[in-house]
């Protein structure tokens, strides 16, 4: 049976509270489930990747988690806002940096931990997975992605954001028992299967956005975008399109698409973003090492000695240790110097330093054939 999906979106060039709260107020008025309206308590899940400013663009922006919670307030709503921050990073430090914790002390809701909350156990699409019970804690849960690129999953917005469910390092954990490309996003679909039922609404915080090598060391974009929908699969497919991504750049989108049973072409979009396009930089993680299953294995044997990419700590280094304490493989370690390492022969490409490093002192070192092909 297909599904009829719909994606709101609202061209906003900057963090106003008045307009961002106008199109959240129009949104979320448009939900009809009854569920919406009488459940008491509300869980917002917004990008809390690590402890960074909020003009840094690797965090859903304050001023929209703001929007939201000021709207559940003013319908008598209990708040909660939460999420689990990537790797080893202070959840407190966290929220203080992204400025979670200035909304904290200006309305009455309150943050949770996703990292030390409970959880359950639950069993979807052949995966055993670890969720915070916060998810099924809330009547409502409205989802907060931010709009970027990613380096190993290509884009991360609505549906990836909701890995942020699954508890601490049990994350990292994750990623060891599924280092290539497509084994993780078997994965993300998963946690998105186990999630899905319980998630009320989406919105991608695209006002400003990342590009390039992204999810935290790309270049900040203002793509001027407010994105919201009932469907997290039609809203990753709107969002990535307009990035300049094809479905089958994205591994997890069509399986998602299918499992909601939601074609493409029957998603309906206001008339003025028909056809939309941004003017974003996709070429470092649109061509990842799956691209090289669609060659014969002679072929790809021989390009992957000339074509090949890996993270590489740079003399921005300050010594933290966070990549060190977060690779999921143990696959960087202290050198004599005082400066950690990646041991290349054991590094599984997961990309968690770099993602994770709170200076984006981890580069992506390309050989010369890659550095063609990523131009």
């Amino acid at each position: 049976m297909k599904t009829a999906a719909s994606v709101q979106i609202r061209a906003i060039s900057e963090y106003k509270l008045s307009e961002i709260e106008s199109a959240v107020d129009r949104w979320f008025s448009g939900i009809k489930s009854s569920k919406f309206k009488r459940s008491k308590r509300v869980l917002i899940k917004p990008n809390m990747l690590g402890a960074y400013l909020p003009s840094r663009a690797v965090t859903t922006h304050p001023i929209v988690v703001e929007a939201i919670i000021r709207y559940f307030l003013g319908k008598n709503k209990e708040v909660w806002v939460g999420d689990s921050p990537g790797g080893t990073v202070s959840v407190s430090r966290v929220w203080e940096l992204c400025g979670f914790q200035d909304l904290a002390d200006r309305y009455p809701i309150k943050l949770v931990n996703l990292s030390t909350h409970p959880y359950r156990t639950v069993e979807s699409n052949g995966h055993s997975l670890k969720i915070s019970n916060a998810l099924y804690e809330c009547g409502i849960v409205i989802n907060v992605a931010k709009y970027k690129t990613h380096s190993l999953m290509a884009y991360t917005g609505a549906l990836k954001n909701l890995y942020g469910l699954v508890p601490g390092m049990v994350k990292s954990e994750y990623h060891r028992l599924h280092p290539d490309t497509r084994g993780f996003a078997d994965l993300l679909l998963a946690v998105y299967l186990a999630a899905r039922n319980k998630i009320s609404y989406t919105i991608i915080d695209g006002i400003t956005g990342m590009d390039g090598a992204g999810p935290s060391a790309g270049k900040v974009q203002n793509f001027g975008l407010l994105m919201g929908s009932e469907s997290v699969s039609a809203l990753d497919y709107v969002a990535s399109k307009m990035m300049g991504f094809q479905i089958k750049d994205i591994p997890y989108l069509q399986p998602a698409l299918v499992k909601d049973g939601i074609l493409p072409s029957q998603i309906s979009v206001p008339r003025s973003f028909y056809n939309y396009q941004l003017d974003a930089d996709i070429a470092l993680v649109k061509l990842g090492k799956e691209g090289l299953k669609y060659l014969p294995p002679i072929v790809s044997k021989t390009f992957k000695k000339v074509y090949y990419h890996y993270p590489q700590v740079s003399d921005r280094c300050i010594k933290c240790g966070v990549c060190v304490r977060s690779c999921p493989v143990q696959a960087i370690a202290w050198r004599e110097n005082g400066y950690p390492m990646v041991m290349r022969d054991e590094c599984i490409k997961c990309m968690c330093c770099h993602e994770l490093c709170p200076i984006q002192a981890i580069d992506i070192h390309k050989s010369f054939v890659a550095r063609r092909f990523m131009r």
